[in-house]
């Protein structure tokens, strides 16, 4: 979501003539989508469809999973205190004040979800999905009545509209004096509804990316039904789908790509949930009109398109294409989402998990420049936006439940671990926009109650659903993916399961395992590509021999009881991670954690700069041909997971290296250059 596109959209202005036509022919639309004529649904009849594409390995209910220690539970509970800190009310005054009730609290919040041109009302749709998963995820009351009383909120906006709609949406009239007051968006989309379609990248007919933030109500909507059981919240989604459908069922097939020239989120994605939900096929032909054909199309015919597009404008897109595959069976959408996730996981990525230079993609495995700025001629080195890597992260759950490939899973663990943990200030519990990694970067903060901007949103949601996906099960297997102290539980095969381990600071980990009968199935345990060496299992302290190798799944099958054990060391080792387009540039990491480079506190005035790049004498390290990095990096003593750089011949390369989530308000380096002692002369180094 692009702040500067936000400021460059408004100093559009249009002819006063267009304005008059404009006018003119949204006064039927208006008439239609504002005052109560469409034809709403009552109470949603439910009948869950069976997916058409079968998962595999279905992930365990975010209910069933309780984190037990470790940083995922530490950033849980940081996100817990936040949660509590924000304010219903305020989230729901601007949609309650435009539509004609009278406000509960005593101002809204500001940033991008105050009055406006602005995102307003999205925060109330992140907070219902994250206080919606909290309670799934701790069983705390606290957060099952705020996302009730959030669904009622938006009730009562929704009923005294009369239509349908929820939210607080205002945009530019067409032709508008410079500075004049914003219109309600309402208005805006009636003129949508009518074929006048003003599209730019986040400009939809003066409103900044409305479906995208329409959407972002609807996914709370959503999650509240699924995850904290509110049943209203499902027929509240009908209504609002309803009123989508009025809004665009007047178009043409033409015009609708016209519209998808404007980022929409994953709103494809809620109207497929929402068929899934129902069973009402109304929905998910509504989904079908958000297929923006010209990102989709060559996607499927795995042309790698993304260069210069805008990241989190694509990533919710496919992963909507995704869900309608698995619901639908549309080959070109899961065609066009798989090649999605292969290319950007292999070929835009960075060693933390995260993509992207200034929010947008540049061309396939060009990465160098991106991470010094280089070639784009600032220092900001802004890369890396928070929003991008949590769509990411959800649709790498749905491709490892169709296809349980440890690809998946370790994308997963690599961009929890390092971009997700990396996001969160861990003194203070604000969130990231941006996780630059280059050389010499600050964190790009989010304050909690002051910064309302579409990654806040996404960080606030994103702590809230560590335990999602760390456990997935078939009839006959149980899969291990992420490692966290956690217990979970399986109905399918009455089984308990308590996971006791210190990773990722610790290499050994314990499988406590508790049956309602004996069964016999097979415990699927990865064995992650960076385990080689020392990687060891035994159950019941009987060790196991002919393990398969690194990068697959350990797969044991047994008639399993109460009281049975798998203890497993993972055996972290250090290794490095080239850039594709400079070898001389690299991540250093241990097992999945990039080490990041510890210059020392940031300075308070430098940490809230946007972007985050310091000045700072940033060191070279030079190391013989093919030196294993273990030669130059040595462990400290005293603190497992730091290490020191130690004799490797450049000026101030005395650094201290610890796993990048542990370097909260600290100066930091992601990338280093590495270079033998010939290309460092070559380069003029002494």
């Amino acid at each position: 979501m692009s702040h500067q596109s936000h400021r460059d959209a408004c100093s559009c202005s249009r002819r006063s003539v267009l304005a008059g036509a404009v006018a003119a022919a949204a006064s039927l639309a208006l008439s239609r989508l504002d005052h109560g004529q469409t034809t709403l649904p009552g109470a949603v009849t439910i009948r869950p469809i069976k997916n058409a594409i079968a998962f595999v390995a279905r992930p365990l209910p975010v209910s069933a999973i309780r984190l037990t220690g470790g940083p995922l539970k530490k950033a849980q509970d940081l996100d817990v205190q936040n949660l509590l800190r924000l304010e219903p009310d305020r989230m729901m005054y601007y949609p309650r004040q435009l539509a004609g009730l009278t406000p509960k609290a005593q101002q809204g919040y500001g940033s991008w979800d105050g009055p406006g041109r602005n995102l307003t009302g999205h925060i109330a749709g992140h907070y219902l999905s994250a206080v919606s998963y909290m309670y799934a995820s701790t069983g705390d009351d606290r957060f099952k009545q705020r996302a009730d009383y959030l669904v009622d909120e938006m009730e009562a906006v929704q009923n005294k509209r009369g239509t349908g709609y929820i939210g607080a949406l205002m945009g530019n009239a067409p032709g508008g004096a410079r500075g004049a007051a914003p219109i309600d968006g309402v208005q805006l989309f009636a003129q949508l509804s009518q074929g006048i379609i003003r599209a730019q990248a986040f400009d939809l007919n003066g409103m900044w990316s409305p479906w995208y933030v329409q959407h972002k109500i609807f996914a709370g909507l959503r999650d509240a039904y699924r995850q904290a059981g509110n049943r209203k919240a499902l027929d509240l989604s009908a209504r609002f789908a309803a009123w989508i459908e009025s809004v665009l069922s007047p178009l043409s097939p033409q015009q609708l790509q016209q519209m998808l020239a404007t980022e929409f989120g994953g709103i494809n994605e809620s109207l497929a949930d929402l068929y899934a939900d129902t069973g009402d096929s109304r929905w998910l032909d509504l989904s079908a009109k958000f297929a923006h054909r010209a990102i989709i199309d060559p996607l499927a015919n795995r042309q790698d398109i993304l260069a210069g597009q805008h990241g989190n404008t694509q990533v919710p897109k496919l992963l909507g294409e995704l869900a309608r595959y698995i619901y639908s069976g549309n080959a070109a959408g899961g065609q066009a989402a798989r090649f999605f996730w292969q290319a950007v996981v292999d070929h835009h990525t960075f060693a933390t998990g995260g993509h992207g230079y200034d929010e947008h993609f540049d061309a396939p495995d060009k990465l160098s420049d991106e991470v010094d700025g280089h070639n784009h001629g600032n220092g900001d080195r802004r890369t890396c936006e928070s929003c991008n890597v949590y769509n990411m992260v959800k649709m790498t759950r749905l491709l490892f439940a169709l296809e349980p490939d440890n690809r998946f899973a370790e994308f997963h663990e690599r961009a929890l671990f390092n971009h997700v943990l990396g996001s969160l200030n861990f003194n203070t519990g604000d969130v990231c926009y941006m996780v630059p990694v280059g050389q010499g970067q600050l964190h790009e903060y989010q304050v909690v109650g002051r910064d309302f901007t579409c990654c806040f949103g996404t960080g606030i949601e994103n702590h809230a659903r560590h335990g999602d996906g760390i456990y997935c099960e078939s009839d006959d297997k149980f899969w291990v993916n992420i490692f966290a102290p956690s217990t979970a539980q399986s109905t399918t095969h009455g089984l308990k399961v308590a996971m006791d381990t210190a990773f990722p600071e610790a290499d050994t980990s314990t499988l406590r395992l508790t049956l309602d009968a004996p069964k016999e199935f097979t415990l699927a345990l990865r064995r992650p590509s960076w385990a080689g060496d020392g990687y060891a299992v035994a159950v019941n302290g009987q060790r196991l021999t002919d393990l398969p190798k690194p990068g697959s799944y350990v797969e044991i099958r047994r008639a399993w009881k109460t009281g049975d054990t798998v203890t497993f060391t993972l055996a972290k080792s250090l290794r490095t991670e080239p850039l594709p387009d400079n070898a001389n540039r690299m991540a250093l990491l241990l097992g999945p954690l990039v080490l990041g480079a510890d210059f020392g506190p940031a300075a308070s005035a430098a940490s809230g700069r946007r972007g985050g790049a310091a000045a700072v004498s940033y060191p070279s390290f030079i190391a013989a041909p093919n030196q294993p990095i273990d030669q130059w990096l040595k462990p400290a003593a005293d603190a497992p997971g730091t290490f020191h750089a130690t004799g490797v011949g450049a000026a101030n390369n005395e650094v201290t290296f610890k796993p990048f989530y542990q370097l909260s308000d600290r100066l930091y380096g992601i990338y280093q250059d590495v270079y033998t002692a010939e290309q460092w002369k070559q380069r003029g180094g002494t």
